[in-house]
């Protein structure tokens, strides 16, 4: 029986998680709510300029009952449902039918992150840690720089939230838990970041042989992988169809490319220090700073997870020897990795900081061992607390009297140093105040005091959750009285076809800045949401048709009339242009003026039509058709193609287009229809209405690139019906499977009731 005093102080410390929970929930709110009513949204990085036009796309589609193999509106059609980071099958896009875009969009990143902390107190649980250790690394785990730079990416932050509960099903290990792993399996598959995932299955397959020996263990880390493979399978058939015709399948990766973003060893300093070398959502004197740690603005933003728990993580060691090993692995390999990824990969795994996602779940997980640690030797902590805080008041000091002179040399922005200096000075000294207050905690003892100086400890990398109003980008531009609805733009400040080198100068240095001047000026966000098309859009995930980023490179090369040219010949109604970029074939429309630079609207004069029947066709392949193409003044009139084709007299007319099927009708001699449309092989093109000629009605067309981006259809003589379509079978096989698939996860994860033979 407990005695007394022992239930009271057992009581005291489940009502004071209780609170530090409560406070927790109470920051995840006041940060959520402005998100989820739509006021706020998160801005930074792919999270703006990838994932929120990708999914602006799909919710509208998905409205109209469609999930479409591509985006016409991107690159000229670049791959939609099979795009992991488009995430098309994710259960969240179900907000978008209840939600407008902004807040279903933020809301999805805002859940995960709250998933991610409840995940990963479930995850310690399960390992035997109590309910103070659990919530120390829930918070290290939630709070740390890894998942706080998941909010910028609508992926990987779903990712981080569901792979706890994967490590938690290899934990359990039996039915239900391969049911509950194998499902969040899926759903980090479906998330749609497949190179974190892989780094996942290395933790997984160790937790679950060290808990369940070789065999058993090696079989249930497999039936989770296996479970989740068939959830997502919607997802990889869709990806596997679009793979083999994409740049990065067909060109692979560039060489320099797969080192990039690997972690420089100076940034180690941040594991103590939350943003040693600077802010991100700045461009100036409080921004990044270091030249020698960061050439570039990292992919993960900050190693921090707070000063407590790494004083923890270190007492914790021998106790979590496995977790601590893992996290010494993806501390090394973002290092040092980058040659073996690249070998094992073939030079696809470009960011070898990736591999920072295990000691973002091993070292939370340390910590919270480490608890016990301290406690158990508490003397001992509090002196390596002391020493700790010793070395950060030395080094507050050192900043704050002399760290203008010793930072100097290592930063090319002028004036950055004394910044620099002050905002160093003072992360160093509140680690000492946090580092001795982990030591009077122990001394108590109390973990709940524990648990709350890490809670303040996070608070220092509030800079980089980073919002902004959505008002500005829901403003009209002033371009849009001068825009057909659906315009094809290239805006300069994204896509320059001209390199002219011009960027807006704002008085301030904030990013979102930036942001907002090119919002005014049509960038893909918030264009895409007010229904433009962007033809030029770069291909950020390497997956658009092989010749889109080859032409996107060369485009500025050429001399102006042939730039006008190919804008013609892509359709491009309208260019925004920064600064004064040569005119020819361009009709100014208007100038305003930006911080330190005008921009002006350029109309393309006669851009190609959607649809069109040129004169004649030249046979050319890859290089040649570039240059043909090139010095083709009239776009319209003759275009190359990858086989010679017979191109007698003929018109074309739209019947309807959709993304993924379009339908015209052709009265000709035979011959080529051009589709403003990126070949793609997925395409079949075929009669589905016989109407004067002998042709067979729904006979199959020959389809082909034409002048190396766009779509040909080699259509017989007569009047004729044509559609041009992309199944979706395949993936609707997938999905009922997938169905399948969930009942029966359902089914092994439904409490059993007890037999007498069970309880025999």
């Amino acid at each position: 029986m407990s005695h007394p005093e022992e239930v009271r102080r057992r009581f005291d410390e489940r009502r004071g998680v209780l609170v530090v929970i409560a406070l927790a929930l109470g920051v995840w709110l006041w940060v959520t709510v402005p998100l989820a009513t739509g006021h706020r949204t998160f801005y930074y990085r792919d999270v703006f300029n990838v994932h929120l036009p990708l999914k602006a796309f799909g919710a509208e589609q998905l409205r109209e009952g469609r999930i479409p193999a591509l985006e016409p509106g991107r690159g000229l059609g670049q791959p939609f449902r099979g795009n992991p980071q488009a995430a098309a099958f994710y259960p969240s896009n179900l907000l978008y039918g209840l939600l407008p875009v902004w807040n279903a969009f933020n809301l999805h990143i805002a859940l995960h992150w709250l998933l991610a902390f409840a995940a990963m107190a479930l995850l310690a649980r399960a390992l035997g840690l109590d309910g103070a250790g659990s919530v120390v690394a829930a918070l290290a785990y939630a709070g740390g720089g890894w998942t706080l730079t998941a909010l910028s990416f609508h992926h990987i932050i779903a990712v981080t939230a569901w792979w706890p509960l994967v490590l938690w099903g290899g934990v359990r290990g039996q039915q239900s838990g391969v049911a509950v792993g194998g499902f969040a399996c899926g759903m980090a598959l479906l998330a749609g970041a497949p190179e974190i995932v892989a780094l996942g299955f290395v933790p997984l397959a160790g937790l679950a042989i060290g808990r369940h020996g070789l065999a058993r263990g090696a079989g249930i880390a497999a039936a989770i992988a296996g479970l989740g493979a068939l959830v997502a399978l919607p997802q990889i058939v869709a990806f596997l169809r679009i793979l083999p015709f994409t740049f990065r399948s067909v060109m692979g990766a560039e060489g320099a490319a797969a080192g990039l973003y690997a972690l420089s060893p100076l940034r180690l300093l941040e594991l103590a220090l939350p943003l040693p070398f600077g802010r991100p959502g700045d461009l100036g004197l409080q921004g990044f700073w270091s030249d020698a740690a960061m050439p570039r603005v990292p992919l993960v933003l900050s190693l921090y997870f707070g000063a407590p728990a790494l004083a923890l993580a270190v007492a914790g060691i021998r106790r979590a020897k496995g977790w601590a090993m893992l996290a010494g692995m993806g501390l090394l390999g973002a290092c040092f990795g980058e040659p073996i990824l690249a070998f094992v990969s073939g030079g696809l795994f470009r960011y070898p900081e990736k591999l920072l996602f295990w000691p973002a779940l091993a070292l939370p997980l340390v910590a919270a061992y480490g608890i016990g640690g301290a406690l158990a030797n508490p003397e001992r902590f509090r002196t390596a607390c002391r020493v700790g805080a010793g070395f950060a008041l030395a080094l507050a000091m050192t900043m704050f009297v002399a760290g203008e002179r010793l930072l100097a040399p290592w930063t090319s922005l002028a004036g950055a140093a004394p910044a620099q200096a002050t905002l160093l000075g003072t992360s160093a000294f509140f680690l000492a105040v946090l580092l001795l207050a982990c030591g009077a905690a122990v001394e108590r003892p109390s973990k709940v005091a524990l648990a709350f100086a890490q809670l303040l400890a996070l608070l220092f990398l509030g800079p980089l959750v980073m919002t902004d109003h959505t008002a500005p980008y829901r403003q009209p531009s002033p371009w849009a009285e001068n825009l057909p609805a659906g315009a094809a733009l290239v805006p300069a400040a994204a896509d320059d076809p001209f390199r002219s080198g011009a960027a807006y100068q704002p008085q301030d240095s904030a990013v979102t800045s930036r942001l907002r001047l090119g919002a005014r000026d049509l960038d893909r966000v918030p264009g895409v949401l007010r229904g433009y098309q962007y033809p030029l859009a770069a291909d950020f995930d390497g997956l658009a048709v092989p010749n889109h980023t080859p032409l996107l490179l060369y485009l500025p090369t050429l001399p102006m009339a042939e730039r006008a040219s190919w804008l013609r010949r892509l359709g491009v109604d309208a260019v925004i242009a920064l600064g004064d970029p040569p005119a020819r074939g361009l009709r100014g429309e208007g100038t305003e003026l930006r911080p330190g630079l005008p921009a002006t609207l350029y109309a393309v004069e006669d851009p190609a039509p959607f649809l069109w029947w040129p004169q004649r066709v030249v046979a050319a392949q890859a290089a040649d058709a570039f240059v043909h193409a090139s010095r083709t003044l009239d776009p319209t009139a003759t275009v190359t193609a990858s086989e010679p084709i017979e191109q007698g007299n003929g018109t074309v007319r739209e019947v309807s287009a959709e993304p993924d099927r379009i339908v015209f009708e052709v009265e000709s001699d035979g011959g080529l229809v051009v589709v403003q449309r990126a070949y793609q092989p997925l395409y079949r093109a075929r009669l589905v209405q016989e109407q004067s000629s002998g042709a067979p009605e729904s006979a199959d067309l020959r389809t082909l690139p034409v002048d190396l981006l766009l779509l040909g259809v080699d259509v017989p003589p007569g009047t004729h019906r044509v559609e041009v379509s992309i199944s979706s079978d395949p993936e609707k096989a997938a999905a009922a499977g997938s169905f399948a698939i969930l009942l029966g996860i359902v089914a092994l994860a439904w409490p059993r009731r007890k037999t007498a033979q069970d309880e025999r």
